[in-house]
């Protein structure tokens, strides 16, 4: 066997042990990412579905419940965005 065969045989195998360990320790926690992000998109698609077929969207009710509370949280972001005033009209935050 030759020195380069040799090397790379080594650097083969430091890269496999590194690769099982990083399965090992975060395995688990990237599965669970992929799972949420693969739910968060079927809720997307479901939503934008909703709007192109012209059903009414059911979180509009939930929204109104919280409302008071992402009012100065829309406050701060239209400011961090650069609007002196809120771009919605009909949302009085400023």
């Amino acid at each position: 066997m030759s020195v380069p065969e040799c090397y790379a045989r080594q650097v083969s195998v430091k890269q496999n042990l590194r690769d099982f360990v990083h399965g090992l320790a975060y395995g688990q926690y990237e599965r669970e990412l992929r799972r949420q992000t693969n739910e968060l998109n079927d809720l997307f698609l479901l939503l934008c579905y909703m709007e192109v077929m012209g059903l009414p969207n059911p979180a509009t009710l939930y929204l109104l419940d919280i409302y008071p509370y992402l009012l100065d949280q829309f406050h701060l972001w239209h400011r961090r965005m650069g609007m002196d005033r809120s771009p919605l009209g009909n949302l009085p935050c400023c």
